[in-house]
């Protein structure tokens, strides 16, 4: 395992997700390469799709996410690599007429690829592990029935609940750590994946 490769990798994952979150989309594009896609919780798409969303929703007063992350676990092959980064998401929110919070847990999975010399990120999909829903002033109220959050997926109800709450929609089948056979079958293609580049 090359140290060298390891820096350029970390440098690239945390310069994607600075980019996502200021919504600057030049330095965003550059950070993939053309053919990538990306499985988020509110698309799967290809590159251009998402960084297109990405720009239009910064200026639709989408409000601006906090993000911080942790430290990513490298994998290697030859030209390959694949990386899992701790995320959280936070940003605040109007429910039920009050000011709120909502923070996401996340694992993004990403699989990059040397090409010309030069890592790219060429798929992300992220993993959801749970989130917490509070009002930004405590001791407020943010008059949720607990019966509208019935049938909701643990591991992202409160986003769930909130997107639905403004009118919009979310998939049920989202990948999320409370089906964890859908998440492993993840971990094998991309253990797959890697394999390939040393065969």
């Amino acid at each position: 395992m090359n140290a060298g490769d390891i820096t350029d990798i970390t440098q690239l994952l945390l310069r994607e997700r600075q980019s996502r979150v200021r919504a600057v989309p030049d330095q965003l594009r550059d950070c993939y390469h053309p053919d990538a896609t990306v499985t988020t919780s509110w698309m799967s798409s290809s590159v251009d799709e998402f960084i297109a969303d990405s720009a239009a929703g910064s200026g639709r007063n989408r409000p601006r996410i906090v993000n911080r992350l942790g430290g990513p676990v490298i994998r290697l092959a030859e030209t390959r690599g694949t990386a899992e980064l701790p995320s959280t998401t936070t940003h605040w929110i109007t429910v039920n007429g009050t000011e709120a919070v909502l923070s996401s847990f996340m694992r993004l999975l990403y699989r990059v690829e040397r090409r010309q010399g030069i890592w790219r990120i060429s798929s992300l999909v992220a993993v959801n592990e749970s989130d917490t829903l509070a009002p930004a002033v405590p001791g407020t109220d943010l008059r949720i029935d607990p019966r509208e959050l019935e049938g909701l997926r643990h591991s992202y109800r409160f986003l769930a609940y909130t997107r639905l709450l403004s009118g919009g929609m979310i998939s049920q089948d989202l990948y999320g750590t409370d089906r964890m056979p859908a998440v492993e079958a993840l971990y094998a293609d991309d253990a797959r994946w890697l394999q390939e580049a040393g065969d």
